[in-house]
């Protein structure tokens, strides 16, 4: 029986359709995620959206500021470049890694169901590596740790992202 004729929440029991079948220009729900397909691009956002946009506005008012106050100063040109070019590359590390997949689990096929553990929750079978998220409400391959700044859990599809950022991030210092 599925989750639903059990009684069982499941995120997966939504009615949109399959994720990789999502039309252009539509939406749909992996628990607490709302996925869009944006012309092709297919985008996560997370349920802490409200601090991705507060962590970009960050990025934004710190690379504003040094621009600015570079610009006042008697600084060679090269300098403000700079500035603009490591914001850029903070901003677009940044948005990388928050709105890509994080390794949701999907509905595996039926060989793999009695092979693994089961969540308790989703009633998915889990790989090794995979854990469920309370904040998003899936279960995510290679969970690292849920990041309300990125708004949505690190997993396996995106920690190079996020290890990207932090790099970027921490280098532009």
């Amino acid at each position: 029986p599925s989750a639903a004729e059990a009684g069982v929440y499941s995120p997966f029991d939504v009615a949109t359709p399959p994720l990789l079948s999502l039309a252009t220009w539509s939406h749909g729900w992996l628990g607490r995620i709302l996925v869009f397909n944006f012309g092709g691009h297919i985008l996560y956002i997370g349920p802490h959206w409200y601090c991705s946009i507060l962590m970009l506005g960050f990025i934004l008012g710190i690379g504003f500021f040094h621009v600015s106050s570079v610009a006042r100063a008697p600084a060679p040109a090269q300098q403000i470049a700079g500035g603009v070019v490591v914001t850029l590359l903070s901003v677009l590390s940044f948005l990388r890694c928050a709105l890509a997949d994080p390794g949701v689990l999907q509905r595996p096929n039926e060989a793999e169901l009695n092979s693994r553990r089961t969540c308790q929750i989703c009633q998915l079978p889990q790989p090794r590596g995979c854990q469920h998220c309370h904040f998003c409400q899936v279960c995510i391959e290679g969970h690292d740790h849920h990041c309300p700044w990125m708004g949505k859990c690190i997993g396996r599809k995106n920690l190079c992202a996020f290890y990207t950022f932090l790099t970027v991030a921490f280098g532009s210092l």
